[in-house]
């Protein structure tokens, strides 16, 4: 049985389809193992000796089925940006024909059971490195689908989450064997002849079955025997509900604080020890190098000295001036006063703060920024377009960043990690926080910006799988979207509705223990590299 060439463009879009339905916030995660075998069967159908048109075709089959991934699960980026969704969708589809490219290479070469090795390992070198460069965008690395359902994934505190895309690969390659001879018995068996068991159908109907059971079942078994550890400590959380495009860079600066204050004050109790509000609660700005006579900070010391219990972390625009100039950075901005001729050179930061009663105000700088919105990628480069950056938090231009992932130490000696809003759907990241003694995670965010879609759900469904990795308990505040508390298994406690004034608490297990995961990070992701530069 052959295909023909009307078959052809519908394969490339089921399998962009079947990638959207799986995602979150969609149940149909299951689609998943099924998800890329229509990819696998175009690659059949154009081999790498059909010649230079039937390969430009392949590829923007490939294309079209990606972007349709691409724009079904993240539209609502261009609700921020149009112009700027519209890249990030056909620059990240674009980019996901690479892996495929060297498969094409490696089958031609190397037979097709290394192909499909070289394409597993360029596909999660892709991930990898989505995760680590500047345009970095790793929304839809693969192993992110199981976020919708974590029970399915509890192993991820071993592996991460390319524990999750090497499982997806390996269950949609043998599904596709499984049908292969069926379906286009001219491009052969599977395997060579010494592993004859491999031509049995009913073999090859099982196999993919049952390496999508197992690892379910055994993530079951850890989910249902797992213990949350730790020490209970009292949260609470805020979350304001300020329309960020109506409200909270225009609605006047004193109404909004006295809104929070109140909410705060009706809501701590005596055993409280942390209260957490969102990403750039305060969107005055805060001048760091003097934050102890920061006025828009006044109220919110009022609050912490009339509760000298609790600790405080708040979301801010912050700014550091520098004087001398070996302290400025690729980033640092600069404020001419022609009257004066003064110039002032300073960054302006996401950062997060922690206030104590009768203790020094310390911050921490958020440092993976939204390519485009928050930092213009390889400023050393790119600065010149800084001015076509979009503002998020009331700021425009590149932020600037810090190198390590502090952790806020309290009084009482408790660490918290504090990933605002973007940092919190990386990993390996997170773990940095972690291994600098963290024992809670706190996670605040402005998700107002996409609209009520699917964009926010991702957002905190992600968190999951951070709670998971570390098994950390996680308090999430969102400016809007959902403020919610995260267990250790990754089980979503108390969360809050889109455009919903809330304050909740809960007790959290403040857990010192350090998973495989913490320790050694994205092993599996580091692997593939290396698997690629012996492909290439």
């Amino acid at each position: 049985m052959m295909l023909s060439n009307r078959y052809h463009l519908p394969l490339a879009v089921i399998g962009g389809a079947l990638l959207w339905l799986s995602w979150p916030p969609l149940p149909f995660t299951f689609l998943i193992f099924v998800a890329l075998v229509p990819f696998l069967l175009l690659s059949d159908l154009y081999p790498s000796a059909s010649g230079k048109a039937a390969g430009r075709r392949y590829f923007l089959l490939l294309f079209i089925g990606f972007l349709l991934w691409n724009v079904a699960t993240t539209w609502w980026v261009g609700k921020a940006s149009f112009w700027g969704g519209v890249f990030a969708n056909l620059a990240n589809a674009a980019l996901m024909l690479l892996p495929w490219k060297l498969y094409r290479m490696n089958k031609h070469a190397n037979g097709r059971v290394l192909g499909y090795i070289a394409l597993m390992a360029a596909w999660m070198s892709f991930e990898y490195l989505h995760l680590r460069w500047e345009f970095t965008w790793p929304w839809l690395n693969l192993g992110n689908v199981f976020a919708a359902q974590h029970k399915w994934v509890q192993w991820y505190d071993t592996t991460g989450t390319f524990g999750g895309t090497l499982w997806i690969w390996m269950v949609n390659i043998l599904a596709y064997e499984a049908i292969r001879p069926i379906i286009l018995p001219h491009t052969g068996s599977y395997a060579p002849g010494r592993f004859a068991f491999f031509q049995n159908r009913l073999f090859r109907l099982s196999l993919p079955l049952f390496l999508v059971v197992i690892p379910i079942l055994v993530s079951l078994n850890i989910y249902n025997n797992y213990t949350p550890e730790g020490e209970p400590i009292a949260v609470t959380v805020l979350q304001p509900n300020f329309d960020p495009y109506t409200q909270k860079f225009s609605m006047p600066y004193g109404k909004m604080m006295d809104k929070m204050v109140a909410a705060s004050e009706a809501a701590i109790r005596p055993e409280t020890e942390y209260l957490v509000w969102p990403e750039t609660a305060i969107p005055e700005p805060v001048w760091l190098d003097r934050i102890d006579r920061a006025v828009p900070l006044r109220k919110l010391e009022i609050l912490r000295d009339s509760f000298p219990h609790i600790t405080t972390i708040v979301g801010i625009n912050g700014f550091m001036r520098y004087d001398a100039p070996e302290d400025r950075t690729v980033t640092t901005r600069t404020l001419i006063n022609e009257r004066f001729n003064d110039t002032l050179w300073y960054d302006a930061f996401n950062s997060a703060i922690q206030m104590q009663y009768d203790e020094p105000t310390v911050w921490y700088h958020k440092s993976k920024l939204v390519p485009g919105a928050e930092r213009m990628p390889y400023p050393q480069v790119l600065k010149f377009l800084d001015v076509f950056t979009i503002s998020l938090g009331g700021v425009s231009g590149t932020y600037g960043t810090q190198k390590e992932r502090t952790v806020f130490t309290n009084s009482k000696g408790h660490s918290v990690a504090t990933a605002i809003c973007y940092e919190s759907i990386f990993g390996e990241y997170v773990t940095r926080y972690i291994k600098n003694s963290a024992g809670l995670i706190f996670i605040i965010t402005n998700d107002g910006w996409w609209g009520d879609t699917g964009g926010y759900k991702q957002h905190c469904a992600y968190a999951r799988l951070r709670a998971i990795e570390n098994r950390r308990d996680i308090a999430r505040s969102a400016n809007t979207g959902i403020s919610c508390f995260i267990d250790q298994r990754g089980d979503i406690r108390q969360a809050t509705g889109w455009m919903e004034d809330a304050v909740i608490s809960d007790t959290l297990l403040y857990n010192t223990n350090k998973t495989f995961y913490t320790l050694n990070g994205d092993v599996i992701g580091r692997t593939s590299v290396w698997l690629l530069v012996l492909f290439t």
